[in-house]
């Protein structure tokens, strides 16, 4: 195999050499000896992959000699054979933008911390805006649209720091295939993102910190994803590269660390219709983030577990829309084409086993574990171009919440136009109120509102939350709020108000609530089988509720049981007492004594002994003393128990019943 070497001087001279059998010890010694005024450039172990090995004095400005190499790497990787650009371990001095091109690996592993000089520009970024494959602004040019600039480009180790009287992000990279980043550490700047990221289709950012990122004063709702994910549609918002609104996809970032910036890392530019898609966001750690650790933007089949989130202003916030209409991008090229996308509402995402601690900050969207955001638009708004907005509902569904620590001074969870969705398994802790905070005493563990609908709240363990337990409001649909355990809350443990309806208020524990259990206005709700102790009200529903309530069972420290519509005595009706019971193979009987000023009686009857799954039910006139009931599954022995009702204001308020073998 023929070995090749290339030594570039620092006067940007190229000699190129080959040489055939050469002695191993003078391979050895050429590959080692370098002056400091020289750039040696060689294949490694007389592979097809080449090495370019750049050396320069320490302290010195390397700007020009690396970019020339990485020039060299341009001009001769393919492929089949790519090109690392290896940098000798030092310090040095970036007086200029270092352009990285396809099939190239800058390999910084030796030890390598860049400085950045100059007050203006990126310090790396794909591509040019010169000329390039015949292009004279080739990163604006058609010839890098989609994601088929650049491919197969990894920058690997070193530090970067950048300077803080620039603004512009310390790496760029953009309408690729393929990109790397790992051990990559990215500190300073004076911009609004260290690295900047858009139309990329293959994404891994591993091991990488990302820290000591200032807050840029503005006059303005600036966001500062310390990684951002953007889309290029318009020059205010990516500028110099084709503007074609292509969105990332097959993205993974692992393993990273995020202190002491603004926000960590996300999206924060909406072009509607478009979404960024398989995105994972895994065991990573944030720290000290003025804002949100994650910003999930329009993200499509999305994943974000096992991360650690340490004193963030919010945790994650997903979105489908933004609140400001101003925000939202119609077109792209500029404002000279509509972007033709589909509004998808199925996120297919699932936030998971994240551990968070949120602190007040005045600065995030809503100080809060996990908020989860869609908005109707049902008047006229105009978009940041001026251009309308589609009368719409942007609702987001399929965001599954599941098996997070949340410690919050603020929500633990909060759904805004969210629709079959679930928080279940999370354990949220309400801790270290700001003084100061205006919203300090309307914080809620799980928070839906604003018309979300069919949303699953279960299995949630809920403590020392600032207003209420579970709270659902404003035309909101609760499917079930099953299974959680709820304590220490100032207000309710569980309240709805505005027209909300839960189908399966049900199997809750809550007990030291300062003021109500469970407290429905305005509201629909079936509430059974809760287990309530140490509050003032177990059950207290308005006069314009509606809905049952029905076996809760009752402990110490319960002042009143029930209160509906200004009455608290004489609304539980007495259970009644059954005279016989039989049942054959096929079918069962059940008979009992009428009781005075019942509205009608319910049958219930299932295999199970505790009559809490699998449960079917009869309704029966106040007339009726007896029900017959073929059995579902013949053969099987069944449980039945037999409960009064009447009608109180709008709710129906059922007796107490033991479940009886028959």
């Amino acid at each position: 195999m023929r070995k090749r070497v290339i030594t570039v001087l620092l006067s940007g001279m190229i000699a190129m050499a080959c040489t055939s059998g050469m002695n191993p010890v003078e391979s050895q010694a050429q590959e080692k000896v370098h002056t400091e005024n020289q750039i040696a450039v060689q294949d490694a172990e007389e592979t097809d992959d080449s090495v370019i090995t750049v050396s320069a004095k320490n302290g010195s400005d390397i700007a020009r000699e690396l970019d020339n190499a990485l020039k060299e790497a341009r001009d001769t990787a393919t492929d089949s054979n790519p090109v690392t650009v290896k940098v000798v371990g030092g310090s040095y001095k970036l007086s200029s933008t270092l352009h990285i091109y396809s099939n190239t690996t800058l390999d910084l592993t030796e030890g390598v911390t860049f400085t950045y000089s100059r007050t203006s520009s990126n310090m790396i970024e794909t591509g040019t805006n010169g000329t390039y494959k015949g292009h004279s602004d080739f990163n604006a040019s058609s010839a890098c649209k989609g994601y088929s600039g650049f491919q197969n480009i990894s920058i690997i180790g070193g530090k970067w720091y950048g300077n803080s009287n620039c603004d512009s992000s310390l790496i760029r990279l953009f309408h690729a295939k393929n990109i790397k980043l790992e051990n990559v550490t990215v500190s300073g700047g004076g911009c609004a993102h260290q690295v900047e990221l858009a139309a990329i289709d293959g994404l891994k950012v591993n091991k990488c910190t990302f820290k000591d990122l200032a807050r840029r004063k503005s006059s303005g709702n600036l966001k500062q994803e310390a990684l951002q994910f953007d889309i290029p549609c318009d020059t205010s918002i990516y500028k110099s590269t084709y503007l074609d609104g292509t969105t990332m996809k097959n993205v993974e970032v692992t393993n990273c660390l995020f202190q002491n910036v603004p926000r960590g890392v996300g999206t924060h530019t909406l072009l509607n219709g478009a979404y960024h898609e398989n995105i994972k966001i895994t065991g990573n750690i944030f720290k000290n983030i003025q804002e949100e650790a994650i910003i999930a933007l329009t993200y499509y089949n999305c994943e974000i577990k096992n991360n650690v989130i340490e004193n963030c202003g919010g945790g994650v916030l997903i979105q489908y829309f933004k609140p400001l209409s101003s925000s939202v991008m119609s077109t792209i090229f500029d404002g000279k084409k509509v972007y033709k996308g589909q509004v998808r509402h199925n996120a297919k995402m699932v936030v998971e086993n994240n551990r968070m601690t949120i602190k007040y900050t005045k600065y995030s969207d809503e100080v809060c574990g996990v908020k989860v955001y869609g908005r109707k638009v049902s008047t006229t708004e105009k978009d940041k171009k001026n251009k309308t907005i589609p009368k719409k509902d942007y609702y987001i569904s399929g965001v599954k919440v599941r098996n997070n620590v949340i410690t919050t001074a603020g929500h633990g969870i909060h759904m805004m136009d969210v629709q079959d969705s679930e928080a279940t398994g999370n354990k949220i802790t309400g801790k270290n109120y700001y003084a100061k905070d205006p919203r300090r005493k309307k914080y809620d563990g799980v928070f839906v509102d604003l018309g979300s609908k069919k949303i699953t709240t279960k299995s949630n363990i809920i403590k020392n939350m600032a207003r209420s337990g579970v709270f659902t409001q404003n035309y909101s649909t609760s499917m079930i709020i099953t299974n959680n355990q709820i304590s220490g809350c100032k207000q309710h443990g569980v309240q709805m108000f505005n027209k909300s309806t839960c189908g399966k208020l049900s199997r809750n524990v809550i007990s030291n609530i300062k003021e109500h259990a469970v407290h429905i206005t305005k509201s629909t709700a079936n509430i059974s089988g809760n287990t309530i102790s140490g509050v003032p009200y177990g059950v207290f529903v308005s006069s314009d509720a509606k809905g049952k309530i029905y076996q809760n069972t009752y402990k110490s420290g319960v002042k009143k049981k029930v209160y509906v519509g200004g009455k608290t005595s004489g609304i539980i009706p007495k259970a009644p007492k059954i005279t016989k019971k039989s049942g054959s193979k096929t079918s069962m009987t059940v008979k009992w004594k009428k009781v005075s000023g019942a509205g009608g009686y319910e049958v219930q009857y299932s295999t199970d002994p505790k009559l809490v799954s699998g449960v079917k039910s009869v309704s029966l006139s106040a007339k009726k003393t007896s029900a017959s009931m073929k059995k579902p599954a013949a053969g099987k022995t069944y449980y039945v128990k037999v409960l009064s009702y009447k009608k109180v204001k709008g709710m129906q308020m059922y007796s107490s019943a033991k479940a009886m073998k028959l």
